[in-house]
């Protein structure tokens, strides 16, 4: 299994595109393009989900990727208090406010869990290559 590990904060997502660096590790791990895409979409609206709605605001996070021959999981870490929320069953609507990112990871990834750990928040879902 072949990993990817960011420590992330609010400046680094301001300068940098890690969206770059999580297409040449699938590239490199052999992973579609539909793959990828999804992938890409669900983290980036993961990691905005946490930097926009963690309570009490927090300015870090962890993102691992693993990749093996059967799936990708994708675990971000957190140091938020969890809350608890229940993923919307339809795409909310164009002028919703909130609900789409949670709808599109629970639409396109495989399994999502989210638990509560000593250290915050640990959100992991994961896709069959």
């Amino acid at each position: 299994m072949n990993s990817l590990q960011f420590n992330l904060n609010r400046n680094i997502m301001a300068k940098h595109s890690i969206s770059r660096e999580i297409e040449q590790f699938m590239l490199l791990n052999q992973v579609s393009d539909v793959k990828r895409f999804k992938v890409i979409t669900c983290v980036l609206e993961a990691v905005s989900n946490v930097f926009t709605h963690a309570a009490p605001k927090i300015n870090s996070l962890i993102i691992i990727l693993h990749c093996d021959q059967q799936q990708i999981i994708i675990d971000l870490l957190d140091n938020s208090q969890m809350q608890a929320l229940t993923p919307p069953t339809d795409c909310p609507p164009a002028k919703a406010t909130s609900g789409r990112g949670l709808w599109i990871i629970n639409s396109w990834m495989d399994d999502v869990r989210i638990q509560e750990t000593v250290a915050g928040t640990h959100l992991q879902f994961s896709i069959a290559v």
